[in-house]
């Protein structure tokens, strides 16, 4: 018997903000056979790599609008996962898939990538060791890996977006109107700052790549299309490294463009085999010597592959995807963990804002059913329109820190949160999404029964959340198809929406109300009004 065909299972892994998960999939079924969640701040293998009574998943930052956490607890959740696995499990996988929170790097010196390329050892003192007792403490050029959270690079989006002629430039080549978050602008700002930093790093990951660098034990494992769009250096179009946009990102570093471009892997499909388990991996956890590694990519591509048509994720980020293949300035275009085109626009004041309404009136951070008796008390667009909830600078509709006064009353407080945020991302992304049909949802707040009736309406369409859908289970799905033959994938792809994403709860619009949001005088335009009046911008692009 071929071995592939002995090995039933695919493993997807997703290294997200608040922690990391996995979801093991029989690949003929595509059953469920294990997940697995890792919280960096409740795990204790994981919080020690955090400040002392973190009460985020960052490392404290040393100027205002950095967002960094450290790559060793990466390393560390790795270790976890595969301990808690277990090896009977493990041998049985072909192939496995990492998906990462996007835009997230990890800087290499020479010393991190001989530690990556010795898990390819086969000696008895390699099987023994863990990775965290693989890498070395000098591995990293910085112990800090810049994630998606940062907004401190005003100047260096700016310096792109000019670089390439303004906004419909930049858009035209990178696929995005240079935002702050994307790689290119976080690693200018840090390598102009910290120049000796910059000097000492070799190779430049992003998170998904530096993982999979680490299962196949090769420091230059590609960067995929999809997280590569979300770096303001690949041409989407073309889907290679620009020679424009390295330059205006790496003009005036040492080396300039020529010594970026040697720092970057190559790029390549989202679902292309990359190698195969490094030795040392299997000898320590039990993978079969076979087993794939999958290029892997970003934690919204993979959530993507589970939806054909839009699809919103309420996560850390709140992230409205649509089928697409023309850029758009007000949205961001990338590619899906299967290599299909898609645009996006991505709220960074998601899930964790909402839970700051709760902890701030003395409630559990996960006290779901104040929640749930708090938009049950309220029609959507009932509350304060004027109370708009952001705990960081805003990118989608570009907006600053807002945060009211408390008030006494929490239900209206909460539903207010939840109705701006909502209608915020509707509004802002209405130029590009127009897809009619049903909305997938996933995320924790896709649990929730009074969320989805106020996405409904808010949307005006049939809604249909995805229960079983995520990161993890997107990667798992690719790696499946990745195993398939070219010609049946497609078909493959299909099934596993059908099989895997655990279509549950539906909702649609409560006759009349969508219309009532959108009349004049109508919540829509109370909102807007409130927007315009703090923000002097309407919430549209």
């Amino acid at each position: 018997m071929d071995h592939m065909q002995s090995l039933g299972l695919v493993l997807g892994v997703d290294c997200s903000t608040q922690g990391t998960a996995c979801v093991v999939l029989d690949r003929t079924t595509f059953a469920v056979v294990r997940q697995i969640k890792l919280n960096y701040r409740d795990d204790p293998r994981l919080s020690a790599y955090l400040p002392d009574g973190a009460t985020s998943p960052l490392l404290v930052p040393r100027e205002d609008g950095e967002a960094d956490q450290p790559p060793m607890m990466f390393l560390a959740a790795l270790d976890a996962l595969f301990e808690d696995l277990g090896p009977d499990l493990l041998r049985g996988i072909a192939a496995i898939n990492v998906s990462a929170q996007q835009h997230g790097q990890v800087w290499l010196t020479q010393e991190g990538t001989q530690a990556i390329c010795g898990l390819r050892r086969t000696s008895s003192l390699g099987f023994r060791r863990s990775l965290l007792e693989s890498f070395p403490s000098d591995g990293f050029a910085q112990p800090r890996a810049p994630i998606w959270m940062t907004t401190s690079t005003w100047a260096e989006a700016d310096a792109i977006r000019n670089a390439c002629g303004g906004v419909r430039g930049v858009t035209a080549r990178s696929g995005s109107d240079s935002p702050l978050r994307f790689s290119g602008a976080v690693l200018r700002r840090i390598a102009l700052r910290h120049q000796e930093v910059y000097a000492r790093a070799t190779r430049l990951h992003l998170i998904s790549s530096f993982l999979t660098s680490v299962l196949c034990g090769d420091p230059d494992s590609p960067i995929d299309w999809g997280n590569g769009s979300g770096t303001s250096l690949m041409n989407w179009t073309e889907r290679r490294w620009d020679p424009v946009l390295v330059n205006a990102v790496a003009c005036d570093l040492p080396g300039g463009a020529a010594g970026l471009l040697s720092r970057l892997p190559v790029l390549t499909h989202p679902h292309a085999i990359v190698g195969t388990i490094a030795p040392g991996l299997a000898g320590r956890y039990g993978f079969h010597q076979k087993c794939k590694v999958v290029a892997g990519s970003g934690d919204n591509p993979q959530t993507k592959v589970l939806a054909a048509g839009e699809l919103l994720s309420l996560g850390t980020s709140f992230v409205l995807m649509t089928p697409g293949t023309a850029p758009h300035p007000a949205a961001n275009a990338m590619y899906d963990g299967l290599g299909r085109p898609f645009l996006f626009g991505c709220r960074t004041n998601g899930a964790m804002t909402w839970e700051a309404v709760r902890t701030r009136h003395g409630l559990d951070a996960n006290d779901f059913e104040a929640s749930e008796r708090a938009l049950a008390a309220h029609t959507v667009g009932s509350a304060d329109p004027s109370l708009i909830f952001q705990p960081v600078a805003e990118s989608f509709p570009l907006s600053p820190i807002m945060m009211p006064p408390q008030l006494l009353d929490f239900d209206s407080e909460y539903a207010s949160a939840v109705d701006a945020s909502l209608t915020l991302l509707f509004l802002a992304s209405r130029v590009f999404a127009q897809d009619p049909g049903p909305l997938s949802v996933v995320g924790g707040g896709a649990a929730s029964k009074g969320v989805l009736s106020r996405i409904a309406e808010i949307w005006g369409r049939p809604v249909v959340s995805l229960s079983l859908a995520g990161a993890a289970m997107g990667a798992s799905v690719a790696a499946a198809i990745a195993l398939a033959p070219a010609n049946k994938r497609e078909s493959s792809a299909a099934r596993a929406r059908v099989l895997a994403a655990g279509a549950g709860e539906s909702m649609v619009a409560r006759p009349g109300s969508s219309t009532r949001l959108r009349a004049a005088g109508g919540y829509f335009e109370q909102l807007s009004d409130a927007f315009l009046a703090l923000t002097g911008r309407l919430p549209t692009a």
